[in-house]
């Protein structure tokens, strides 16, 4: 079928056309009414007894003390695996999450291998208010330390014993993630063309339909 001729059907066939253009302007209207959303990306370090988590020596790359992360991190997700992931740049809005949670160890191996170089857990949340992300930020990081405290027991009472949870300065902060307004009319476009050979196919399968019956006074008759 030639672009001549699928043009003359959607023609023809105009209201299946714009039934589809309508319903993609509703979809299209509501993303330009989306105010974006909230992101939160907070790391917890856990260091040795009585250390520094900026300083080498902090024991951040000690594997017990990366396997203590990793427990408290599991227990944070309720006894799931905690996720992982090889590139900091991964934020959680990315994949389309516009409220949740993800608490998360860096994971600095490759395709078929993990490898955890640091004792972190890094929380990031999104929500569509900064209130939300910021109550769920606060409440994460003290449940993180909650469970830190409840897995080293009685050892806690002696700073020079446990090993410290410490939220890294300059990781608290919360951003509000929009799209610009060209990438909004980009997108309106091809939500657009998306409609057009939507409705096109759509108006050609009517046509065809409508072809293959007999006429109304043929029907009659029979």
């Amino acid at each position: 079928m030639s672009f001549l001729t699928v043009a003359g059907v959607m023609v023809r066939r105009w209201y299946v056309v714009l039934v589809a253009v309508l319903c993609a302007s509703s979809i299209g209207y509501l993303w330009m009414r989306d105010g974006g959303c909230y992101s939160a990306a907070t790391t917890v370090s856990f260091t040795l007894p009585a250390r520094a988590a900026l300083l080498p020596d902090s024991g951040r790359d000690d594997a017990s003390v990366i396997a203590f992360a990793g427990s408290v991190a599991g227990e944070i997700n309720n006894g799931r695996e905690p996720a992982t992931y090889a590139s900091n740049d991964a934020p959680l809005y990315g994949v389309g999450v516009r409220q949740g949670v993800l608490v998360a160890i860096p994971n600095t191996g490759g395709q078929w291998s993990a490898m955890f170089s640091r004792a972190d857990i890094e929380i990031q949340i999104v929500g569509r208010t900064r209130e939300w992300v910021e109550r769920t930020q606060r409440e994460t990081i003290q449940k993180v330390f909650e469970v830190s405290r409840q897995r080293q027991g009685a050892a806690y009472t002696d700073p020079q014993k446990y090993i410290t949870p410490t939220v890294m300065p300059l990781t608290g902060g919360i951003q509000q993630v929009t799209v610009g307004r060209p990438a909004q009319m980009m997108a309106f476009v091809a939500l657009m063309a998306a409609a057009l050979l939507a409705g096109g196919w759509g108006a050609v399968i009517v046509d065809r339909g409508l072809a293959g019956r007999p006429p109304r006074d043929e029907r009659s008759a029979a």
